[in-house]
């Protein structure tokens, strides 16, 4: 496989990552910009378990499949679909409520830009 999908793998697993462990040391201000607000201690442990832990077991897996050659192209597979289905539904909750924040489009331009260059890597792009 070409350097160029090992490095997108790679950066889509440290974008995960980043926001991993920033969810997980801070969620409540880490959340509190798109309007996510804890509850108690219950809901910190919430917002670390699914966004923190969520985000850092994905980014570990991509990183992992960035370092091996025959895990390349099931790490093209999971950037496409995590970033693409996230990106898919953020769009579609867009238009569903009308709010259109600059956080929002930021997230939207990442996480569609990772799955579509994901997706033409797949089709015969640099893989």
């Amino acid at each position: 496989m070409k350097t160029f999908s090992r490095v997108w793998v790679a950066l889509a697993g440290l974008g995960f990552l980043g926001f991993g462990v920033w969810l997980t040391i801070a969620p409540a201000s880490g959340l509190a910009g798109v309007g996510i607000e804890a509850h108690g201690p219950a809901g910190l442990i919430e917002l670390r378990a699914f966004y923190g832990g969520l985000e850092l077991g994905l980014g570990g897996i991509l990183l992992a499949c960035a370092r091996r050659r025959e895990l390349r192209r099931p790490g093209l597979w999971l950037t496409f679909a995590s970033n693409g289905g996230i990106g898919l539904i953020r769009l579609l909750g867009i238009a569903l409520s009308g709010v259109a924040t600059p956080f929002l489009a930021t997230a939207l331009v990442w996480e569609l830009g990772f799955a579509g260059v994901a997706a033409w890597c797949l089709r015969g792009g640099p893989v």
